[in-house]
């Protein structure tokens, strides 16, 4: 057990060493000052670069359920892992799905808490009169 929880660790260190080593490199391109300017024309971009609260909130809201999401899909990954190296054992087979079970009604509910908060910062930006 200790072997697998150290090998877990290990591999979440080196995917996250890799995400941030990557982050550099994003941040030479020149061409992301001014993405999206040629496709919206330049009074919308201008629009896009002073945003009120409220934009701001449903742009941080959705990444963070974006980050749950991926996190959940992680879960689903690694309870499906665990079930197919099981080798018959229904001790492990048990744990698989009780974390996959977990998974499923962790996604259920990301889905339900971006269709909430989707409608809610709709009708705050409809409220402001904001497009």
């Amino acid at each position: 057990m200790k072997f697998t929880s150290k090998k877990s660790i290990v591999a979440a260190l080196f995917v996250l060493i890799l995400v941030i080593s990557a982050l550099p490199v994003f941040a030479q391109r020149e061409d992301l000052q001014t993405f999206g300017k040629e496709a919206y024309g330049e009074a919308q971009a201008q629009y896009q670069e002073n945003q009120g609260p409220v934009v701001i909130t449903g742009k941080v809201i959705k990444a963070f359920l974006g980050i749950l999401g991926i996190v959940m899909v992680i879960l689903v990954l690694y309870g499906g892992f665990l079930w197919m190296t099981a080798a018959g054992n229904t001790e492990k087979i048990e744990k698989a799905k009780k974390i996959l079970g977990n998974a499923v009604v962790g996604i259920i509910i990301i889905i339900m808490a971006y269709g909430i908060s989707f409608f809610v910062i709709d009708q705050l930006l409809k409220a402001a009169g904001t497009p």
